[in-house]
């Protein structure tokens, strides 16, 4: 091979030097006037030879030899060394990190309207625009808070769910979202201060019969997923059919009356829902459940779900039950309950106008908030990925999920599904967690695989567990390393042997990646070659963030149902000594609240039949006995 490559290096420098003859000869006419087609291929060496020391010419004649020979014979050195020089691909890879440059020719230098700010590098900040999800792996109290979560609330452009364990991004974000045309909302249901937006998951579900019955199933779902309760799937089936039942039975006895009497349709809520399926004092359950089973308004599908309920055994019954009412139970609590009572904004919004909405919870509440939250983020991707953007002009919007302590709230199945298709309804993830193996244990191998390979960007920090380390490793890659070894011979006659060999090192081992500080960060973006390493952002340290922390937007205070609405300090007058208190009623009861009261107080006063159970088959007429008697 050497050989070969010895006898080319050859035939480029004659063809050098007689290229380097005809360009020195023209170069040399033109400077001295001649005519350049009279100058033949050896004319050079004869006008040198001739006028070389002549004062007017020969430096012109010299020059133009130099410049003449000079340029094709570096061509050639140059072309020499590259070949001599050029490196063999190595046989383990060939990693590095990216370069500006590589950043620049994928955009990511440059914000768009749908631009996650990501880290900084060079001083410039570094950015992930499109539809592609993004993922954080970041160990507690290593800065994704202060570097991802709050540098994107202050910056980025489109809708926003906030998951907001302590409240602290609502604290520090809401003034500016709000500040720049975005409607804002805090939904926090175990609010110590009462001071939360409302939402009705049951405000959801199509008042047209055709589809409620399905939604209703959907929310069923989502309660008591079979994968969570138990390996035998009956019970979760079981509680599923019993939600069904009391559900369907709230919203027809709603419709019914809305429909019959003109009174406006009260949306039913969870916590209706609890005392519903809580049963009437002094009666015996089974008996209250025929009761609502025999109302002769209800629906074949609702009638059918309590015949399956009333048709087990008593022992079968009480565990049915039993686990139909354990994920209600957090709706025991008035401030839960009122929080849930209405809606002070609309999921199906959020890709039609520009809002933020920040789903806070305490710390010390996430064991008793995590069904709730998981219903909230399973509701909201199950109404937004029913239309795609393109059927509906309307939805304009991006939604980013920003999910702070991803598996805080627990395995939420319709993430795991709907994970590869979401980006094309304009829902766009952003789940942050501390480790792979955290999510493996919430989501399971498989399905944390599956979320894992459909984020495009997996933001690495300084890893804490072995394993970690190690598998961020391997997913940097590999390089080779050449080594030198001198070995010598033991014979009389010593000599030296000296011999290259190359050795496969990570681009980073584990304990660089541990060691590897609190201020850098790591990008890995799918289609990039190389993966950047980048400083993390400090928002306090940049003054294009600091400028944006604005005042918390003001939440209304929530009243519960036991006490009438509150009125703000600013507008209560202090009542002159000589006036005697006067107490206030009770909140008005709804007409639902009133029609019972009336139907408990009149089963009162008649006696039960002696021997048939007659249920609700005289519903009607009670009722217009009722409305007459409120009329008087």
């Amino acid at each position: 091979m050497r050989r070969f490559l010895g006898w080319g290096v050859l035939v480029l420098l004659v063809l050098a030097l007689v290229a380097g003859t005809y360009f020195s000869g023209w170069l040399m006419a033109w400077r001295l006037g001649l005519p350049l087609e009279r100058i033949g291929a050896f004319d050079y060496w004869r006008y040198l030879a001739a006028y070389a020391d002549a004062p007017k010419h020969g430096p012109v004649i010299k020059s133009s030899g130099l410049v003449g020979f000079g340029v094709p014979l570096l061509a050639l050195a140059a072309l020499v060394l590259a070949v001599l020089l050029r490196r063999k691909p190595s046989l383990y890879g060939e990693a590095r990190f990216a370069t500006m440059a590589d950043l620049r020719s994928r955009k990511m230098l440059r914000a768009e309207d749908t631009a996650l700010v990501v880290g900084k590098k060079d001083g410039q900040f570094v950015y992930f625009n499109g539809q592609q999800f993004a993922l954080l792996a970041a160990p507690t109290r290593s800065g994704k808070g202060v570097g991802i979560v709050i540098p994107n609330l202050l910056s980025y452009q489109g809708s926003v769910v906030v998951l907001d364990i302590k409240q602290e991004n609502f604290e520090l974000t809401s003034g500016f979202r709000a500040r720049y045309g975005q409607s804002v909302y805090l939904f926090n249901p175990f609010a110590e201060d009462r001071r939360t937006h409302r939402w009705n998951p049951l405000s959801y579900v199509s008042r047209d019969p055709a589809f409620r019955i399905s939604d209703v199933q959907s929310i069923a779902a989502m309660l008591y997923p079979v994968s969570d309760l138990h390996k035998d799937p009956f019970w979760a089936n079981q509680a599923q059919n019993a939600f069904v039942a009391f559900a369907l039975y709230a919203y027809e006895q709603a419709a019914y009356l809305a429909e019959q009497y003109g009174v406006s349709f009260e949306e039913p809520t969870m916590g209706g829902l609890y005392r519903l399926a809580s049963g009437r004092p002094g009666q015996e359950f089974k008996a209250y459940l025929a009761e609502l089973a025999a109302w002769p308004h209800l629906s074949p599908s609702a009638r059918t779900a309590f015949a399956t309920l009333l048709g087990q055994a008593n022992e079968t019954f009480a565990s049915i039950m039993g686990t139909f009412k354990e994920p209600l139970n957090p709706w025991l609590n008035p401030v839960v309950d009122a929080a849930t009572s209405g809606n002070d904004f609309d999921l199906r919004d959020v890709r039609k106008k520009k809002m933020s909405i920040y789903v806070a919870i305490q710390p010390n509440k996430l064991a008793e908030s995590r069904l709730i939250l998981n219903l909230f983020f399973s509701q909201l991707i199950n109404q937004n990925t029913r239309e795609l953007p393109q059927a509906n002009p309307e939805l304009k919007h991006q939604c980013l999920l920003l999910m702070d302590e991803f598996t805080s709230i627990g395995r939420v199945d319709i993430i795991a599904s709907a994970v590869s298709f979401m980006a094309g309804y304009n829902l766009r993830l952003m789940p942050i967690i501390q480790s792979m193996a955290q999510l493996e244990s919430t989501y399971g191998k498989e399905n944390a695989r599956t979320i894992m390979t459909n984020h495009a960007l997996r933001i690495i920090f300084a890893p804490r567990e072995q394993q970690d380390a190690n598998e961020y490793s391997e997913m940097l890659g590999y390089t080779g390393v050449r080594k030198d070894s001198v070995s010598r011979s033991r014979s009389r006659e010593s000599s030296y042997t000296r011999s290259e060999s190359e050795e496969r090192r990570a681009l980073m081992l584990p304990q660089e990646l541990k060691a590897m500080g609190d201020d850098k960060q790591i990008l890995l973006v799918e289609g990039m070659a190389h993966p950047v390493m980048s400083d993390k952002i400090r928002y306090f340290k940049d003054t294009a963030f600091k400028e944006r922390l604005l005042p918390k937007v003001d939440v209304p205070l929530l009243a519960l149902a036991s006490e009438p609405p509150v009125t703000p300090a600013s507008e209560r007058h202090v009542p002159p000594p000589a006036v005697v208190p006067i107490e206030l009623p009770e909140a008005v009861p709804s007409v639902q609240e009133s029609l019972a009261r009336q139907m408990d107080a009149d089963r009162s006063k008649v006696a039960s039949p002696p021997a048939e159970y007659t249920g609700l088959a005289g519903i009607g007429g009670e009722i217009d006995a009722m409305l007459a008697h409120l009329e008087r």
